[in-house]
């Protein structure tokens, strides 16, 4: 089964946000990650179990950016090849489904906002939901740092 997310919705308006964290019991000090959050217009997933319209958002995290100023992401492209250790996941068929970031390129408005436009490959069936599937958006973010 196909969930078809290309033909059924689209990004809404987003949110990237820059935060600190550390785990000292990994070895992990102090670090300034990033979060991308792309809230998804409601849908019907076509599964059964899962309460329809299905409402959603794909989250991209753990990008360690390395940026002198965390606001300053203008020309940046946040693709997993380059960012092995981000993740990203959609909760759809009451379970995360693993997103690979081939591309995600962010460009600063002149309002001081974001465009973000990519494609996110979806791994539906890791998880039993349904076939692999990419889906190419293009939407605009805000950016917070939390």
């Amino acid at each position: 089964m196909k969930i078809g997310l290309q033909s059924k919705t689209q990004v809404k308006n987003g949110v990237i946000q820059s935060y600190w964290f550390e785990n000292e019991s990994i070895g992990l000090p102090k670090t300034l990650f990033h979060r991308v959050t792309l809230p998804l217009t409601e849908f019907d997933s076509g599964l059964d179990y899962d309460e329809q319209p299905t409402k959603t958002e794909i989250i991209l995290d753990w990008y360690k950016l390395d940026l002198g100023s965390p606001s300053r992401l203008d020309g940046m492209n946040l693709s997993h090849s380059i960012y092995t250790d981000a993740e990203g996941s959609v909760y759809i068929g009451c379970v995360h489904n693993w997103c690979d970031v081939k591309e995600l390129n962010i460009t600063k408005n002149e309002d001081g906002s974001f465009r973000v436009s990519g494609t996110i490959f979806i791994e539906f069936d890791n998880e039993g939901v349904g076939e692999n599937e990419s889906f190419t958006f293009q939407t605009c973010c805000e950016y917070i740092e939390t």
